[in-house]
């Protein structure tokens, strides 16, 4: 969900745009890891995973566990690359 949330914010689209593009659009299914015939999911389903990312400290939780993957995979380049401080 969290990079369906990417996306669908670095494309401008609304919830029902973000969730049929994840039923329709190859790119999507492929950044996603998806089978072609994958049904995807109710537009819903992205207002209710950002309420819950919303509690507590979860956004920074997510957001750590990405920038660390992603800095395991060496696509970060720069000063946050080199930052010594894991995230949780």
């Amino acid at each position: 969900m969290a990079t369906v949330c990417v996306l669908q914010y670095a494309l401008n689209l609304s919830d029902r745009q973000a969730a049929e593009a994840v039923r329709c659009r190859i790119d999507f299914k492929y950044a996603l890891g998806l089978e072609l015939e994958d049904p995807g999911f109710h537009h819903s389903v992205l207002s209710d995973f950002r309420d819950r990312l919303a509690e507590g400290d979860r956004a920074d939780r997510l957001l750590g566990l990405a920038l660390t993957r992603i800095r395991r995979a060496g696509l970060l380049k720069g000063r946050a690359a080199r930052a010594s401080r894991p995230f949780p």
